[in-house]
């Protein structure tokens, strides 16, 4: 069963995942990452199911689109968070919500909370 305030956080740009997960942490919600392969956050999200995921599109490794599915398949709402307005995984997945980085950031708890309540 998912932890209600736990959410899976996968961006490989220390900084950013830094301001993401300060972000997160002030508004109550328990963060698992920063994680910054594909294969981390694969590993993550086989551990401990999460309330919902933050997802960079684009990581060291590869893109998000493998986790995305199995997000999908698990029911677990998420947010891809990215400075790319247009990727191939974005429209395989047309309806999570694409916060743009760093332009939209203000946004992402507040597109969280809709998704997770």
């Amino acid at each position: 069963m998912a932890d209600t305030r736990r959410i899976l956080l996968v961006e490989d740009d220390p900084r950013v995942a830094a301001m993401i997960a300060d972000m997160l942490e002030e508004a109550d919600y328990a963060v698992d990452g920063p994680y910054g392969t594909l294969a981390d956050g694969m590993a993550a999200l086989a551990k401990h199911f999460p309330a919902g995921a933050v997802l960079d599109l684009t990581l060291q490794d590869s893109d998000a689109g493998l986790l995305a599915d199995d997000l999908d398949n698990y029911g677990i709402p998420y947010i891809f968070c990215s400075g790319a307005a247009h990727h191939a995984v974005i429209g395989a997945h047309p309806d999570a919500p694409v916060i743009a980085k760093p332009t939209d950031m203000r946004h992402l708890v507040t597109t969280l909370d809709r998704l997770v309540h």
